[in-house]
């Protein structure tokens, strides 16, 4: 890999496709609406709006094809060297040590061609920007890249390096009756919904909203029955669709360990490999949806701290995307020895439970009180948010937990879902303990902890425990005698 390489062409349309959302606009404006809009005298006049953006798309493409031109990689002196620029070309090395991982994912314009796109991931990069980005490359090569570097880094003989590299674990793998339950209880119809009303008013000035609100409640007159069917129906597709997302993403979901990294592939249609060092791992959580728990089913994820490849969930990693909540430990202790994952939980106050249900309850009968105001009687429905409020306190309470055992801390929390994150001592970057004024006349205190996640942190913080076991936790980290005051 001497000889500098370019990326292969088809980089050029992977490039203008990834652009055409930035253009959907601006072509529906012109092309559908724009004739009804704008008015120029002249058969050539009439026409020059469409004529100035095909001259537009007809330059972004020819950029893209020079920005393929002058872009070459090589390895040369232990870096990765990439040469690049459209008027001013950019030289760039980067040092086979400050390289992390190497991360390969395939979308349905790669897989055809047996290409891969190539992530170069150091301790510097983050957020979802990588340090370098090989756009499309051959696999051989790319297979090529990361046996180079391997070798450097471990300064090792190519023939040890492969024969080290045929060893690996498999540590989990997706089966097929878990892959239906997870796409099954994705609880994606409320994102899939979200997005398609966030698509749709973007054309809010050529959509006739008022008409189709007028013809709505001409709907409403048929009654209830038949609004609740539109609603089901809605809903029922929005929750085939979510399954579909999941069941794609998700497919032949595969977690390896090779030496000291884990590899994570998935995908259907666009299959990711992502690679994580063991060192850079921050904290794991296991998270239990309320849909999953009465299965005994949850999930695991991983902080990683550095790099740009992050779960689009969430700032957090997914490494067990559904797993048998019992066997996470049989799965995980034998290859992460730091971590415990049996842990005894000190439960939160019988006298903190009042505080978990008078905030919710108190919100849901103000906003059950609006609803039937404004919408009666069919606002009387609202109440039902009364006892739903009243049981996501409970559940809140029965989830409040805590544990610290050598340098282990286990925080166990509930937003929707339970949360239970199990976090080094020095790994965590901030533990903060606080009281208000209602906590301190019962004699209870909020504790969080956040660590480094990606460029940004990733919290775990337990509202109402009793006071004494906020200073003991916070004893516990801050290497000091345990205090008598929190403030």
């Amino acid at each position: 890999m001497f000889e500098p390489k370019r990326l292969h062409p088809i980089t050029v349309l992977y490039d203008f496709v990834r652009s055409l959302k930035e253009l959907i606009i601006p072509f529906i404006f012109l092309f559908i609406f724009g004739k009804n809009k704008i008015v120029i005298e002249g058969p050539l006049l009439s026409m020059l709006p469409q004529l100035l953006f095909l001259l537009f798309v007809l330059f972004m493409i020819a950029s893209m094809v020079i920005n393929w031109l002058r872009f070459t990689y090589r390895v040369e002196d232990n870096e990765l060297r990439i040469e690049q620029g459209l008027f001013v070309k950019k030289k760039r090395y980067i040092p086979f040590d400050r390289i992390q991982s190497l991360d390969l994912s395939e979308s349905i314009i790669h897989r055809p061609l047996g290409l891969v796109k190539v992530k170069v991931e150091t301790a510097g990069s983050g957020g979802d920007k990588a340090e370098a980005e090989l756009t499309a490359i051959k696999k051989e090569d790319a297979a090529t890249l990361q046996k180079i570097i391997a070798d450097a880094k471990n300064k090792m003989q190519a023939s040890v390096v492969e024969e080290a590299c045929l060893e690996e674990d498999i540590i989990y793998k997706i089966t097929s009756r878990q892959l239906l339950f997870l796409a099954s209880t994705s609880g994606r119809a409320g994102v899939v919904i979200s997005a398609f009303l966030a698509f749709v008013f973007q054309f809010e000035n050529f959509i006739p909203y008022e008409k189709l609100f007028n013809e709505m409640q001409e709907l409403v007159k048929f009654g209830v029955v038949l609004i609740s069917g539109i609603v089901a129906v809605v809903l029922l597709i929005a929750w085939l669709l979510s399954v579909a997302i999941a069941f794609f993403k998700y497919n032949d979901f595969t977690v390896r360990k090779v030496k000291d990294e884990l590899i994570i592939t998935r995908g259907l249609l666009e299959k990711r490999t992502t690679t994580v060092p063991l060192h850079r791992i921050q904290a794991l959580t296991i998270k239990e949806s309320p849909i999953r728990q009465p299965f005994g089913y949850a999930s695991v994820s991983l902080e990683s701290a550095g790099g740009s490849s992050t779960d689009l969930e969430s700032s957090s990693m997914v490494l067990l995307p559904v797993v048998k909540r019992n066997k996470i430990a049989d799965i995980l202790e034998d290859y992460m020895t730091d971590y415990m994952f049996k842990n005894d939980f000190k439960s939160a106050p019988s006298r903190s439970l009042r505080r978990y249900l008078f905030i919710k309850s108190l919100i849901a009968f103000i906003i059950a009180g609006v609803l039937t105001g404004f919408f009666w009687p069919y606002g009387l429905f609202g109440a039902i948010l009364i006892p739903i409020a009243i049981l996501w306190g409970y559940a809140q309470y029965k989830s409040a937990g805590w544990n610290f055992t050598g340098s282990q801390l286990t925080m166990r929390y509930r937003t929707i879902e339970q949360h239970t994150m199990l976090m080094k001592k020095n790994r965590i970057q901030s533990m903060e303990a606080s009281v208000s004024w209602f906590q301190k006349r019962a004699d209870l205190a909020a504790v969080s902890a956040s660590v480094k996640s990606g460029e940004a942190s990733r919290h775990a913080e337990i509202a109402h425990l009793d006071q004494m076991d906020v200073l003991e936790i916070y004893a516990w980290y801050s290497h000091h005698e345990r205090t008598t005051e929190i403030g």
